[in-house]
């Protein structure tokens, strides 16, 4: 231990931190889905996410990705779509 201080000064604390179990978690909440509390940050050889958690991330980001294309693609339709219809209106006229 590095110190400033003397080493009377600043002893190193014995006492270790209580270790509480983990609470039994539904399916759903493995899942991701419904509301969960925070968790607590794992540290060590338990800190990479699951394979489950891992495979459905990958499901959800490519499903928003398609919401948003899709979002995006039909806003640009409706632009076309009204201004097509805007510009047909003033040459008729």
């Amino acid at each position: 231990m590095t110190s400033i201080s003397p080493r009377n000064e600043n002893p190193p604390s014995r006492r270790q931190l209580p270790i509480e179990p983990k609470p039994e978690r539904s399916f759903l909440q493995k899942l991701g889905i419904g509301f969960q509390p925070p968790q607590q940050a794992e540290y060590g050889a338990d800190a990479y996410p699951s394979l489950l958690r891992r495979i459905t991330s990958v499901f959800l980001l490519i499903a928003l990705l398609v919401f948003l294309g899709v979002a995006v693609a039909a806003s640009i339709g409706g632009v076309l779509l009204v201004v097509g219809f805007l510009l047909e209106q003033a040459i008729s006229s």
